[in-house]
């Protein structure tokens, strides 16, 4: 029955503490392997899992193997996986670990049989035309397989040579035993003779007796052992026949398959030494490819190394301009603080001057009215009506005190949060530095808070007094919000808001549409007459007009649909005239829309001649201005600080210069209504003052040119 059973077998030698383990038949039908106590062979090795894997037989008489290792088995160079299974075949190599130490031969004896009785002819492998690696495992496959055999053959002859040998030793033993039974039953009558000697009438019957039964033994015995040595001998002839019919098969099989690895070897160098001049070929080809390879590597390292330093070089640069910006820049806001801390002191001062100039008029007034008799109530209703104006006066004051307050409050807010981001980039850097800078630095601003908390208490004290203005203030604003709307993101050549702001390289900012008609007839900006040569589309502009297009009201919202509406049509229009039109028709447009706008060359030197008087320095510095009243903010650093201390001296002279102010505008309003008759008789009139006007196109509210529609004097 052993000999049916399918067993492992190693490839290779394994080390003395495992020789047990060369050859591991399987018993079984659930064969277990593993490095537990519980398996059918137990390996002790630490690549070996507790549960290895398990030889099954199944119904059909097939074996198959499941791994449920750690490390994975290997079939034939195929890794199983955890958890599946695969069929064994008869010479199925298996790699139990990775290391490659527990190599094992499958080998099924039905198969074997089968193998040996009817032998069908091999199928040559058919060699792959790659490389001589393909060759080479090829060889090693199969020398492998016939080393293989031809061990399998030995053992074989090594277990018919133990049996022979076996049999031998139980032969000496068996001749052994009877000598050594003889020799005792001769040992034992000799003393009962030499016992019985003195007793020669009596005993010598029992001697013969004796004798007789010595006789009957001894002839037992040895038909006893006869029967046994002939049937050893008969073993010994049959393991002599079967020893003598191996080693034939033997010396056939190894002529055979020495036969067939010459035929195989002759096969393999004729293919071979076609291929290795390919080879050879092939292997200088990579050689000089390597070669390249490797000088453009080299170069490619050198490159890099040089850019790696030239770049550490430049951020060192970098870094140090940056720390010397951001020095800078502490300094500044610094000065920046000290100064808006001198301002707000300045402030405080002035606006209780104010309280106290005010109260000490009132206090006189007050005392006056006490003494005035009857007589004098002309004059008391005089000082009443110069108190309300003093009231006035006084409120006035407050408020421009207020939007100092509230403008300073920002740029105090703005400031810290600046001083905050700096503070943190030089704690990340420079920590032990910088911590007495940003102690002093919260100290001022806890000083400054300090101050406009105070500041803030003044306000509520005047917001009480001033509660019923604020719904009037919120409507200014909301007007003076749509003022700076089309004073400030209008386009300059149609008086909208920009539709697709489109920025030039003079950085003059107009719609899409309009300087795409404008370019027609001149490629130069329609404000500083500077060449075009390229252009920049203003998404932050496009997204902040509309976001401020949703606070206005519903007029302006439908007007703002409209205007986009018809602008999309116009674009289209354009498109298709543009792909439709030979080289006249694209240089053509639509005059209804523009003509008005764009005149020839000789009306615009007239509009120029017209408006030289105005001046180009006269335009810029008007618009400056204007800009700076309407954001004190949005200046420079110094230009800020005067924006303060204009509007703080204004505040303080508040009651002195409004009459010079409404002369003044008076004094203006005079001048333009004198020039804008000379004007309207050519269709120019001039728009309101101080509105903007860049010199060209007409007001879309009344036609007229010399104005845009925010200045339209007929609105």
């Amino acid at each position: 029955m052993e000999n049916n059973v399918p067993y492992l077998i190693s490839t290779k030698t394994l080390k003395p503490e495992f020789d047990k383990l060369e050859k591991i038949s399987i018993t079984s039908q659930d064969f277990s392997i593993g490095r537990g106590l519980k398996n059918s062979v137990v390996i002790p090795f630490l690549a070996i899992s507790r549960s290895h894997c398990i030889i099954r037989k199944t119904n059909h008489d097939a074996w198959y193997i499941e791994d449920y290792s750690s490390y994975g088995i290997e079939i034939n160079g195929v890794k199983l996986g955890r958890s599946n299974k695969k069929r064994l075949q008869h010479k199925d190599i298996i790699c139990l670990e990775p290391s490659q130490e527990f190599i094992y031969l499958f080998i099924d004896p039905f198969q074997e049989n089968l193998d040996n009785s009817c032998e069908s002819p091999r199928k040559r492998i058919k060699l792959e035309n790659s490389d001589n690696d393909i060759i080479s495992n090829v060889k090693m496959k199969f020398e492998h397989s016939q080393s293989c055999e031809i061990k399998h053959i030995e053992d074989k002859i090594l277990n018919a040579k133990q049996m022979q040998t076996t049999s031998m030793i139980l032969k000496k033993q068996l001749q052994l035993e009877m000598n050594r039974k003889i020799e005792q039953l001769k040992h034992d009558y000799t003393l009962q003779i030499e016992n019985l000697k003195g007793e020669k009438s009596a005993v010598e019957e029992q001697k013969a007796k004796l004798i007789e039964e010595r006789d009957n033994l001894l002839t037992t015995v040895k038909k006893e052992m006869d029967g046994k040595i002939s049937d050893l001998m008969e073993q010994v002839k049959k393991h002599h026949e079967t020893e003598s019919e191996l080693i034939i098969e033997n010396n056939l099989l190894k002529e055979k398959l020495l036969k067939e690895r010459e035929e195989f070897l002759s096969e393999l160098n004729r293919e071979s030494s076609s291929k290795q001049d390919l080879l050879g070929k092939l292997e200088a080809k990579i050689r000089e490819q390597e070669e390249i390879r490797l000088n453009e590597k080299k170069e490619l390292e050198e490159i890099l190394r040089q850019e790696t330093e030239r770049l550490k070089i430049a951020k060192e640069k970098e870094l140090k301009e940056l720390e010397d910006q951001k020095k800078s820049r502490e300094l500044e806001l610094l000065e920046e603080l000290n100064e808006l801390k001198k301002n707000l002191e300045s402030k405080m001062e002035q606006a209780e001057q104010q309280k106290l100039q005010v109260e000490q008029v009132l206090n006189n007034q007050m005392e006056q009215m006490k003494k005035v008799n009857d007589e004098e109530k002309l004059k008391m209703e005089k000082l009443v009506h110069e108190r309300e104006e003093l009231q006035k006066k006084l409120a006035d004051a407050q408020q421009n005190a207020d939007k100092s307050v509230e403008e300073l409050q920002t740029r105090v807010r703005d400031r810290e949060t600046e001083l905050a981001a700096l503070a943190a980039e030089r704690i990340q850097k420079h920590a032990e530095q910088s911590s007495e800078v940003i102690n002093s630095l919260l100290e001022q601003l806890e000083r400054v808070k300090s101050q406009l908390r105070s500041v803030e208490n003044e306000k509520e004290m005047l917001k009480a007094v001033n509660e019923s203005g604020e719904a009037s203030t919120k409507e200014n604003t909301l007007a003076e919000f749509t003022d700076i709307m089309e004073n400030e993101l209008q386009c300059s050549i149609c008086a909208e808001l920009f539709v697709s702001a489109t920025t030039l390289n003079c950085s003059h900012t107009f719609c899409k549409y309009c300087i795409t008609m404008w370019k027609k007839k001149k490629k130069a900006c329609p404000i500083c007459r500077a060449s075009i040569t390229s252009e920049c589309k203003s998404l932050v502009l496009d997204s902040f007009i509309e976001k401020m297009v949703e606070n206005l009201s519903e007029e302006m919202k439908q007007r703002r649909m409209n205007l986009l509406k018809s602008r999309e049509e116009l674009a289209l229009e354009l498109a298709r005239r543009l792909n439709s039109n030979n080289s006249r028709g694209s240089s053509s447009y639509d005059e209804s829309d523009y003509n008005s706008d764009f005149d020839e060359g000789g009306e615009e030197e007239e509009e120029d001649e017209e408006y030289s008087d105005i001046g180009e320095y006269d335009y810029y510095s008007r618009r400056r201005h204007s800009f700076f009243d309407e954001y004190p903010d949005s200046g420079s650093d110094n230009g800020s600080d005067d924006s303060i201390s204009l509007t703080s001296s204004a505040s303080g002279h508040s009651s002195t210069s409004n009459a010079a102010s409404v002369n003044g505008e008076i004094a203006v309003a005079a001048g333009v209504s004198n020039t804008a008759e000379a004007r309207s008789q050519r269709g120019i009139v001039r728009g309101t003052p101080g509105s903007y006007y860049g010199g060209y196109g007409r007001c879309f509210r009344c036609g007229a040119r010399g104005h845009w529609a925010p200045g339209c004097p007929f609105k």
